[in-house]
């Protein structure tokens, strides 16, 4: 019994330490929608097509504010297409990147395993 206890509990704290990023298509709400859905989300993935190629769909996540961010990231204003507009504005979580350049200059991205 103790056995099966150890061996279920990290996959049952797995489980339920993960949520899904809910994923929307920016170009099917209106600007103020789009806002509004990451607010009340929090984190959200926005997928839309792509200005230079056509038929491809670009993505990235993004976030109602700072909290959402991983230790050691800021947000960024960017935008993305909306129904009703060629740029809506939202936040977007990047390295906060130290002023005295002491790394050396050299960007870490999420997948770097030296990035914190």
């Amino acid at each position: 019994m103790m056995k099966t206890l150890f061996a279920v509990l990290p996959m049952l704290v797995i489980a339920t330490s993960v949520q899904a990023v809910p994923k929307y298509t920016s170009t099917r709400m209106n600007c103020d929608r789009v806002q509004a859905t990451v607010r009340q989300q929090g984190v959200v993935v926005l997928t839309y097509p792509s200005p230079r190629k056509g038929g491809r769909m670009l993505y990235d996540t993004y976030v109602a504010s700072r909290r959402f961010c991983r230790p050691g990231e800021i947000t960024e204003r960017v935008s993305v297409p909306s129904a009703d507009r060629l740029r809506c504005p939202v936040l977007k979580c990047k390295p906060d990147e130290p002023s005295d350049n002491s790394d050396g200059g050299q960007e870490r991205g999420p997948n770097d395993p030296t990035h914190l």
